[in-house]
């Protein structure tokens, strides 16, 4: 089964919009100093984005099974 264009840019525009927001937090919260060995909100929200990234590249490959 493949992916069809419409589902595709769907999958793209959700990750473009975690993208910004990561942004968005960034420019107001983030700090050039202090360090917490605890995951922060924004590695928190490049976690996600890179999961979401992932499911749209599996989608992509020939033999995607939507299970």
């Amino acid at each position: 089964m493949t992916t069809s264009k419409k589902d595709l840019i769907k999958d793209l525009q959700f990750c473009k919009s975690l993208m910004d927001r990561l942004v968005e937090y960034a420019e107001s919260n983030y700090r050039d100093i202090g360090y917490d060995r605890r995951h922060t909100v924004i590695q928190n929200d490049i976690i996600r984005l890179r999961r979401e990234l992932n499911d749209v590249r599996n989608k992509l490959n020939w033999n995607y099974d939507e299970r």
